[in-house]
């Protein structure tokens, strides 16, 4: 039987009344058992990972080998790479990975570390948190073979590191002197140690090879006991990926998962919107158009029958071109606006679509990426023609970027920002004031978003606005156009709650309540669907209707 056969069997049994009930008493047995046995039974769990386990790897020259040149080497090298070849580090990693803290108490045995017959020389705590690393160190005890017990005194961290002169000189002696005896530690135990959940540190541990090593290849033993209290001391390295908690969890997830999967697909069904038929225009914000172009493609691919066309003819153009539309073609046409249309009739219904945040832009020659709604002011005013006015640096003149009076953008740009309209059309190529030699601002006018970044991205020091998702993909095509702070605040949905001024709703509008069978219908609730709202978030847009349902507090606002 193939997998696909098998999955439609087991949703015809699932499907069953009889079925569904002793299926799912064994999907959730299943899933639960493994989740009781880590969060109750053995509710404490310590992996360990032996990370390094090796020489020091300091020696200049590899004596065991012949012919690698030790015999031409000086001998003062030959001497030092005789003193190194015998150590060796152990880097070991714990990790509380459990689902409760860890305390002094909770150990039957402390966890501890042997490595055969090499002799510890030091030990250090690393990549732990200060608190932890204290305790660790604070209950860090050495013993030998013979000596389980830890000799009071010298068995601590500090004992040993006071050892560490006398060792290192017996290291450095002369061949023929002889050895100063010292204690041989062959362990370390972890005492008093105390992990909260997810916390973990690196133990590193230097070793030598016994006296009487006679060279050759270093030991790399290493033995692990501990006994934990409810609970589990496991290597790392070891853990199966195929054991029974997720033998078990798998099975219980395949049986929930094809009845889910029924419920969400007959869900999501009967949610979707209809597909309608027949030709729809949308009009309006040159902002928002290609976003909704893009949105109406994707309905098109769901509902073949459907031909949406859309236009970028500026917010305020295409409202009026509404409100003159004849009422049997009411449903052929819906617009869009950058916020609240004045020009909108009684006849007009406004769908809030979703939150549009806009930006200032400033040509990277300016060197300026941060403004105060006073300073844009004292711009677009003529109070500030350069912008060594505004920074230090070289000089360089400010040209006006805008748009046109049928752009929704500019609006919500004069109401938020300017307070007051902007100045009037002083050029055509944004560079020289030919059309008006007197103006106080150097001041061009192009029809659409696009048009505009291009602009701001063509001429040294001008400075413009746009909606924040198109600006950033002008950005990052190599525009050269930089997003400007505005009062210290970025151009963000979030930074709307501390302040951000330059932001308002966009609107589709249409002319009354569209016909429930008609195409305009169909499309309006599938803009309000998962996958309109998906396509929106990932442009850059927060969608006003939430996966809930719900209106987003932001196009509830009064000042949106």
């Amino acid at each position: 039987m193939s997998f696909g056969e098998m999955m439609r069997a087991l949703a015809e049994v699932l499907t069953s009344g009889r079925g569904i009930v002793p299926i799912a008493v064994i999907a959730g047995a299943t899933i639960l058992a493994p989740i009781i046995d880590r969060y109750v039974i053995r509710r404490r769990r310590i992996i360990y990972r032996e990370l390094y386990n090796s020489k020091i790897g300091l020696s200049p020259i590899t004596l065991s080998e012949p012919g690698n040149g030790a015999t031409q080497a000086d001998p003062e090298l030959v001497r030092t790479a005789q003193l190194l070849e015998p150590l060796s580090v152990v880097v070991i990693r714990i990790r509380n990975t459990g689902s409760f803290d860890i305390g002094p108490a909770d150990w039957e045995h402390p966890l501890q570390f042997t490595f055969g017959n090499r002799v510890v020389w030091d030990a250090r705590v690393s990549e732990a948190r200060d608190g932890l690393r204290d305790v660790v160190r604070n209950g860090l005890e050495f013993f030998t073979h013979d000596q389980p017990t830890p000799e009071p005194g010298t068995a601590r961290l500090s004992g040993v590191r006071a050892l560490l002169p006398q060792r290192l000189s017996d290291f450095l002696r002369q061949p023929d002197a002889p050895p100063v005896q010292t204690p041989q530690w062959h362990g370390v135990r972890l005492g008093q140690l105390s992990l909260k959940r997810r916390e973990k540190f690196k133990l590193v541990v230097v070793l030598r090879e016994p006296d009487g090593w006679q060279g050759g290849s270093l030991s790399k033993e290493l033995d692990v006991t501990g006994r934990l209290s409810g609970g589990r001391i496991k290597d790392e390295r070891k853990q199966r990926w195929l054991s029974w908690p997720v033998v078990t969890v798998a099975i219980g997830v395949l049986l929930t998962g094809a009845l889910i999967s029924m419920l969400i697909v007959a869900a999501s069904r009967a949610s979707e919107p209809g597909c309608g038929t027949g030709s729809l225009a949308v009009h309006g914000s040159s902002a928002f158009v290609p976003i909704i172009d893009s949105i109406a493609k994707e309905y098109h691919g769901l509902c073949s029958g459907a031909e949406i066309t859309t236009q970028a003819a500026g917010s305020v153009s295409a409202v009026r071109e509404l409100g003159q539309l004849a009422p049997d073609a009411k449903d052929s046409l819906a617009v869009l606006s950058d916020g609240k249309a004045a020009e909108a009739g009684p006849e007009l219904v406004a769908q809030p679509v979703a939150t549009l945040v806009y930006t200032l832009v400033v040509n990277s020659s300016a060197g300026v990426d941060r403004l105060t709604t006073e300073q844009v002011r004292g711009i677009f005013s003529g109070r500030y023609r350069d912008w060594s006015q505004l920074r230090e640096g070289p000089s360089l003149p400010i040209r006006v970027v805008g748009r046109g009076q049928e752009s929704g953008t500019r609006k919500t740009f004069e109401q938020k920002v300017l307070s007051a309209a902007e100045p009037g059309l002083s050029s055509d190529d944004c560079r020289t004031p030919v059309r008006d030699p007197n103006a106080a601002v150097v001041r061009c006018e192009r029809g659409t978003t696009a048009e505009l970044l291009q602009a701001v991205g063509d001429t040294p020091g001008a400075i413009g606005y746009a909606d924040v998702p198109a600006a950033k993909v002008s950005s990052a095509r190599g525009g050269r156009v930089t997003l400007a702070q505005l009062d210290g605040r970025y151009p963000d949905v979030t930074s709307i709650d501390a302040g951000y001024r330059f932001w308002t709703v966009e609107y589709l509008y249409t002319k009354g309540v569209p016909e429930n069978d008609s195409l305009l219908k169909q499309f309006l609730d599938y803009l309000r669907s998962s996958t309109a709202r998906a396509e929106l978030q990932d442009a850059g847009y927060t969608p006003c209707v939430t996966k809930q349902g719900l209106m987003d507090r932001y196009c509830t606002r009064p000042d949106a």
